[in-house]
């Protein structure tokens, strides 16, 4: 059944948000999260996640593990166009939400993102409305801002964005597999590229 699989990644992020002071800084745990049977989207980044194994005991590798599960059952999408950012991106990234407006789990008090982005990609200045607050899960990745603040990020790390805040990200010669919290106005919106 496809909500065990979103059940056990939901406990799994849960257990990151509750250690975290940051996230729990950053917004509070809804207090009602609604399950929807979506249709699953297995875009190729699917395939890139369930065969990215990590092998440890953390709490973050067993959230990635989580993820993995999930990943095949997952309506994953894009928010890009090929014109935008060219048909390689696009069959290296993809997204699902797990909760939030349009999630798995339905809530408008926040959101959360799964994405993924594949080695060797560079993920073009963009901004939105709702603040944002990345945390890697697994791989590494060279996030920018428009205040100048770049970064190298790995496993356990996390990235702040403003409201309407530009930034980037490349990754090197491995992907990176995050966690994305949203929160504030703009929570149905997008990013919009530059």
């Amino acid at each position: 059944m496809n909500r065990d699989a979103f059940d056990r990644l939901l406990s799994a992020v849960r257990t990151i948000y509750e250690g975290d002071a940051e996230l729990g800084a950053f917004a509070p745990w809804p207090s009602r999260l609604d399950w929807t049977e979506i249709e699953a989207e297995n875009l190729p980044v699917a395939r890139h996640v369930c065969g990215w194994l990590e092998n440890d005991s953390s709490a973050m590798a067993q959230l990635h593990q989580a993820i993995a599960a999930a990943a095949p059952k997952a309506a994953w999408r894009l928010t890009y166009t090929e014109e935008e950012v060219g048909a390689h991106f696009l069959e290296n990234y993809g997204y699902f939400e797990l909760f939030g407006p349009s999630g798995h789990f339905r809530t408008d008090q926040g959101r959360v993102y799964v994405a993924y982005w594949g080695p060797e990609l560079y993920y073009d200045w963009h901004h939105h409305e709702a603040e944002e607050l990345y945390v890697i899960v697994s791989g590494l990745g060279e996030f920018h801002r428009q205040d100048g603040m770049t970064a190298v990020l790995g496993r356990g790390a996390t990235r702040f964005h403003q409201a309407w805040q530009r930034h980037a990200m490349t990754t090197r010669n491995e992907g990176i597999l995050t966690l994305i919290f949203w929160r504030g106005p703009g929570l149905s919106g997008l990013p919009h590229m530059e």
